[in-house]
Parts: structure tokens; sequence; C-alpha cells
């Protein structure tokens, strides 16, 4: 495989990864979850469910690592979610109703142990500095069942991914907002508790494509790092269509 194969493999893996967690993450029925767990509001059961690997740290911090959501809202979330089960008990039941979900809806595709054998891997080979999620995460026990525990590695390595994206978005000097704007929208933009009116970044497409690159370039690294051309193209592969079986089954 070539440095474009290579490239092409991590970025084809890595948007696979982002969608497949997000369905998990977005979905009514992990909302309903978090709040069958005792929190009123699901969003404060996934904002302490996500950052709970952090430990007790005030909401300033987790919204400072969480890097892209409106930081007064997302430390209000923090707050309230961590006074029901902790951060620790947070970042768990996060974590069951990860594998529990996994275990539902991701059973029948293929090659559910490849995915989480190759990007297990990674993650092992992967460093940590200046990625505190996806630290946290990656010491968190998988589970046994292997629909369960494919949907956790992919969680895992969307943190991964996500670190070195806030880092290459950080220092390149486009705000937040003006990142969401470039990326899918204003709708998009008040998801993460951005107040109107907001700034479109325009004048920073090109800076933000950059951002892009450099993130893939980045994870094509790490790939490199850790595995095979083959096994590179086989886990792009193998999470594409994990992500279309979850397509799929999961209930609109």
């Amino acid at each position: 495989m070539s440095n474009t194969g290579m490239l092409d493999a991590a970025a084809a893996t890595g948007t696979a990864m982002e969608q497949a967690v997000a369905i998990f993450m977005l979905h009514p029925e992990n909302f309903g979850a978090s709040v069958a767990a005792g929190y009123e509001n699901p969003l404060a059961g996934y904002v302490a469910g996500r950052g709970g690997v952090l430990g007790e740290a005030t909401g300033a911090t987790v919204s400072a690592v969480f890097a892209v959501f409106e930081p007064t809202g997302l430390s209000a979330m923090w707050e309230e979610g961590v006074a029901v089960r902790g951060a620790v008990g947070a970042a768990q039941q996060y974590w069951a109703q990860a594998a529990d979900f996994g275990s539902k809806y991701l059973a029948s595709a293929q090659g559910l142990d490849r995915i989480a054998a190759l990007g297990e891997k990674l993650i092992a080979a992967s460093p940590i500095a200046g990625l505190p999620l996806f630290a946290g995460w990656r010491a968190m026990p998988l589970a046994d069942d292997a629909a369960a525990r494919a949907l956790q590695v992919m969680f895992v390595l969307r943190e991964l991914r996500a670190g070195v994206h806030f880092n290459a978005l950080t220092i390149s000097g486009i705000a937040p907002v003006e990142a969401h704007m470039l990326n899918k929208g204003p709708e998009y933009t008040a998801m993460f508790g951005w107040p109107e009116p907001y700034a479109d970044g325009a004048d920073k497409k090109e800076r933000y494509d950059e951002i892009e690159q450099a993130t893939n370039r980045r994870m094509a690294e790490l790939f490199t790092a850790a595995l095979s051309e083959g096994e590179a193209e086989e886990l792009a592969r193998l999470s594409t269509e994990a992500l279309a079986t979850l397509k799929a089954n999961v209930p609109g």
C-alpha cells in the first residue's frame, strides 16, 4: 500500500468509526438508558459519561478537553452529571451502555473479532501525549462479547482521532464555532451549545481543509506504526461494513 493508500485507509476508518459511535451516542435509546441510570438530563449523562475517565475534574477542565462545545453549558452539564454517580461511575455506566448497544445492533456484522484485534493493536501502539480522553478510555476494560467489544474499540479509536484533530484545530487559530460552520453548518453548531450569531469562518476554509489533511496524515502515521498494509485496508473495510450494519439495524 502506498502512502496514499494508508492515508485513504486511515481516513475511511476514521469516518466509519466516527459515524458508528455517533449513532450510539445520539440515539434516543441510549438517551433513555442514561435516564434509566438516573440522569434526568441525558446530555448530562453523555458529558459525565464520556468525560468521566478524566476523574473528578472541574467543569472548566472538561470543557477544555472537549474543545468544541460551548464551555459554560458544557461545564453545567458536567456538574449535573457527576452529581449522579461521580466521574468514574459515569464512565463505567456509559461504557456499559456502549457495550449493550453494540451487542444489540452490531452482532450480525462480519469480522467483529478482527475489528477488535486490529483496533486494539492500533490503540496499544499509539502514544497518549496530549490525548487525555484517548488515554482514559483505552485504560477501560473491554467487553468479552464480540459485538460489544468491537463498538467499544471503535469508541476508543474515535477518541484517538478526535484528540489528534482537536490539537490541530487548537493551534490553527480557527475558533470552534468557525470549525462547526465550516464542517456541517448552523444546525450542527447549535447542537454543540453555541448561541447565534455564528461567525462562518469563510476566510479560513483553506486552513480548515489543511487541518483535516494534517489529522489524516497523523492518523496514517499511527496506522503505519501499528498495522501492515493489508491490516489497514482490512480495518477500513470492516469498519465501513460495520457502520452499514448499524445503519440497517438501529431503528430510526
